[in-house]
């Protein structure tokens, strides 16, 4: 017996590592912060500890890293830190991929953990309230990926069914959980390039023009 074909009414992507990627200036930047080339990694590891705390909305990472800067001594000021934080490079191919879906009807969303400083940054400054139809960030939700909650809200919001959503994401454990509530959900890294974003899409039934090449990422 065939089985019948698969119909994807919207397409929910990640942010980090899917549609934009670390400046290659971003670590130049935190050094100039912390005022020494050394331990940017250690400074680094207590940034991103603050921002897994905050990425529910729960706390501030703004008020997290405040903090952070007075421990470490740093040199540079919170809005210095607030700039190297937010400095990623929108990669323009897969932008063009997103406008194209949406062109021909299928919805697509933003589907991203993010605190809120960087949350609105996206949205406003990177104007991906404008690239998608919806945007969910966990700290607005109220929860963070993997956990099955985050997509069940997202579906509730949407009202798609699950096997009609497909979900891209360059964490596995992600993909997982998205699958576990019934969505189509591959793995995808913009290291991949846009010949396999183009690839995956199409296994779906979803050919949108592609023109611009893109470029790995730097980690």
């Amino acid at each position: 017996m065939d089985t019948a074909p698969i119909r994807i009414e919207a397409v929910l992507f990640d942010a980090d590592g899917v549609i934009q990627r670390p400046s290659q200036d971003r670590r130049r930047a935190w050094a100039e912060v912390l005022g020494r080339k050394s331990d940017v990694d250690r400074l680094l590891a207590d940034v991103f500890a603050a921002e897994h705390r905050a990425l529910a909305g729960h706390s501030s990472f703004v008020e997290a890293l405040s903090q952070i800067l007075t421990t470490w001594n740093c040199r540079g000021t919170l809005d210095e830190a607030l700039r190297a934080w937010t400095m990623l490079d929108v990669d323009p191919g897969v932008i063009d991929v997103i406008s194209a879906l949406r062109q021909r009807g299928i919805r697509c969303y933003l589907a991203t953990n993010q605190e809120p400083h960087r949350a609105q940054h996206m949205s406003e400054t990177f104007g991906y309230k404008e690239v998608f139809d919806a945007e969910f960030y966990s700290c607005r939700l109220g929860i963070a990926k993997p956990d099955a909650a985050y997509f069940l809200a997202i579906l509730n919001d949407i009202q798609v069914r699950p096997d009609r959503v497909l979900f891209l994401d360059d964490r596995q454990e992600n993909v997982d959980a998205a699958r576990g509530v019934g969505l189509h959900a591959i793995e995808f890294s913009l290291e991949a390039g846009l010949d396999a974003l183009n690839q995956v899409l199409a296994e779906f039934g979803l050919r949108p023009p592609l023109s611009r090449p893109t470029q790995g990422r730097d980690g």
